[in-house]
């Protein structure tokens, strides 16, 4: 069956975040909040020195209880499978981007332009969908179309980024490429359960990188329901993000600055690197079991 939880919960970085009050989960008491917000402080956030020690405030609630707080400059929406048209990437990305478009739209409503940022080029664990000319529909693409036709969002409120293939992309090229030419400080980014922890580690990590035009980035994490994966397809996500963030902790160690961090993508990353080429110009693959590959997929 599908694994789903019933809300989505906002995750707060940085020693200046302000501090959101507890918000009522529509269905649940509120001794679940406080479960919830137990079992975040004790270690789900991730504590790391990149996130100067200060452990997340997770607060449930529904999108529109969420978007009626104070908002942020922007939301950044990560991509996450392979989409099976321009309107429909995998559902748990359009939970994401439901939930981002929500927000948007509350606060659109009080007067307040929030953009949005969808991410991703695709995916190096499933095929690339291509239009009727041949070329490329991007995850950032889709998500993108899908908040305007589904959600009514002008175009002129969405940017997007097409040129990451993973995490640590994303959040490198979202802040080069777009986040550093604007005026935003205070973002929200959106994931889905499954891939929480390493985001948030990634996104602490790269935005709190020093060589940037600016400093002082105050990150939140909106945590979205796995909608659409099956209860094996969320445990082989999540195992397989578990391996991968022990590798976010060193790197982030290792490559402390954008020009740093730009060099391991450029010369080192699989995905990135003339490196990762194979003599007939196809990037190498990781051999992956069928359900973390139908994971990636709509």
């Amino acid at each position: 069956g599908s694994s789903s939880s019933s809300t989505s919960k906002l995750v707060q970085s940085g020693a200046s975040m302000p501090t959101y009050g507890k918000v009522a989960v529509i269905g649940l008491g509120v001794s679940v909040v406080v479960a919830i917000n137990h079992i975040f402080s004790r270690g789900y956030a991730h504590r790391t020195a990149l996130a100067r020690g200060t452990e997340g405030v997770m607060v449930a609630g529904t999108a529109e209880e969420i978007g009626a707080k104070r908002p942020p400059d922007a939301i950044i929406i990560l991509g996450g499978g392979r989409p099976s048209t321009l309107l429909n990437p995998p559902s748990f990305v359009k939970n994401r981007c439901d939930v981002a478009a929500k927000i948007h739209n509350k606060a659109k409503a009080q007067g307040i332009r929030v953009p949005l940022v969808t991410l991703s080029a695709g995916t190096a664990h499933a095929s690339q969908l291509l239009n009727s000319h041949g070329r490329p529909i991007w995850e950032a693409s889709a998500s993108a179309a899908y908040m305007v036709k589904e959600h009514g969002v002008s175009p002129k409120d969405i940017l997007m980024e097409t040129t990451s293939w993973d995490t640590i992309g994303n959040a490198y090229f979202a802040r080069t490429q777009i986040v550093e030419y604007t005026e935003w400080k205070r973002i929200w980014v959106v994931t889905s359960n499954f891939h929480m922890p390493r985001s948030k580690a990634i996104f602490d990590w790269i935005f709190q990188c020093s060589g940037g035009t600016k400093t002082g980035y105050e990150l939140s994490y909106i945590e979205t329901e796995n909608v659409g994966l099956t209860d094996v397809q969320v445990k082989a996500r999540q195992e397989r993000e578990a391996r991968s963030l022990a590798n976010v902790h060193r790197q982030a160690k290792e490559y402390p600055t954008l020009r740093d961090v730009m060099f391991f993508l450029l010369q080192d990353h699989g995905m990135y690197s003339v490196k990762g080429l194979n003599i007939d110009g196809d990037r190498k693959t990781e051999d992956i079991s069928e359900d973390l590959k139908k994971s990636y997929q709509s």
